[in-house]
């Protein structure tokens, strides 16, 4: 009973220093992706001054520049429309980002977010990110410990008789 409150104690604190780390932004250090995002867009727009959003979608200095281009590709379509017919509205990328922090009126300039996994989900640097791993990081220690006191008292007791 002992090991397994160990192992799984040390699982969840793994755990929760991932979550830790992607929510400082100490995660560049560890090889993740870390990405500034500008021209950012939150959904919820309910938040009280100071919260955290957890849908917003913003764009990277590449997808700038990609829906730039795009833009005046369309805008130059735009004066030929009479000749060939209306153009397609174009098709710009934005990347969505998990809890974003928020000042409650204003959607913020920019938000850095990292991806933990190649091609998954990017989340933003923010306390509440930080406040969420704390709880796996503390339940798992404190797993942790106890299941190491449980070793630790079974080897007294078996050397002792």
């Amino acid at each position: 009973m002992g090991l397994s409150l160990l192992l799984g104690g040390g699982a969840l604190v793994v755990l929760g220093l991932m979550v830790v780390v992607t929510g400082t932004g100490l995660s560049g250090a560890l090889g993740m992706r870390v990405e500034t995002f500008g021209r950012i867009d939150c959904r919820d727009t309910r938040t009280q001054k100071g919260q955290t959003v957890r849908h917003c979608f913003g764009e990277s200095p590449a997808q700038q520049r990609a829906n730039r281009a795009e833009l005046k590709r369309v805008d130059l379509e735009m004066l030929r429309a009479h000749l060939d017919g209306v153009p397609r509205t174009p098709d710009l990328v934005r990347t969505r980002i998990l809890f974003a922090d928020h000042d409650g009126r204003t959607d913020p300039d920019t938000v850095t977010a990292t991806q933990v996994f190649d091609g998954g989900r990017w989340y933003a640097h923010s306390a509440t990110l930080v406040g969420y791993g704390m709880i796996p990081l503390l339940l798992g220690a404190g797993t942790a410990a106890w299941g190491g006191y449980r070793l630790r008292g079974r080897r007294e007791g078996a050397g002792a008789g």
